[in-house]
């Protein structure tokens, strides 16, 4: 990368990314990934393009307000966002890290997420955010969405004004990453 990247506490991925938050990005799959950041740019992305899967942190978190929300935890990345998706749609509580460990449960037509496992011996702080069934898929429509403008637009961007070549190999290969489940499982 050609600078030093500033750290947030998250970024959320979307058509309006930033160019930091698209560095910020990449510095995380590379690292994640264990890419050496410090060869070239095509030598870094190249060794990332060998790779049928990807880690990174991150995910689906739940947002009540800028107050109560609920993140994935440990263990549990942005390439497992589609089992996130996937199992809300089918009513079924996904697995989101450990350390906490997040997880929903379906009440009628509305959906709690739970900050823990409500069953564990761990004596934390137990929070929850509900929120109706349908504001749910909604969300992770939206959430399908943004991250496809963020592989359409800021991301392809900043690789295209360097290698329009690479920009295109890595579009796809990101479809493939992190969409290939939520495209197939029902667009």
């Amino acid at each position: 990368m050609e600078s030093e990247i500033e750290l947030k506490e998250y970024i959320c991925l979307s058509p309006e990314s930033s160019e930091h938050d698209v560095e910020l990005f990449l510095m995380h799959l590379f690292g994640y990934n264990n890419i050496d950041v410090k060869q070239s740019m095509n030598a870094s992305f190249d060794e990332l393009l060998q790779k049928d899967t990807v880690a990174i942190s991150g995910g689906v978190a739940f947002f009540e307000n800028e107050e109560n929300y609920i993140m994935p935890s440990c263990c549990c990345g942005l390439e497992e966002w589609g089992t996130v998706y996937t199992s809300i749609r089918n009513r079924i509580s996904p697995w989101m890290g450990h350390d906490p460990s997040p997880g929903i449960t379906y009440l009628d037509d509305y959906v709690r997420v739970w900050s823990d496992d409500p069953e564990s011996n761990i004596k934390t702080k137990l929070t929850f955010i509900d929120f109706s069934y349908s504001e749910v898929l909604k969300s992770l429509a939206r959430t399908k969405a943004d991250l496809i403008g963020f592989i359409e637009n800021p991301l392809f961007s900043w690789i295209s004004k360097r290698d329009i070549e690479l920009a295109i190999k890595f579009k796809l290969k990101m479809y493939q990453w992190f969409m290939e489940d939520v495209i197939e499982s029902n667009s």
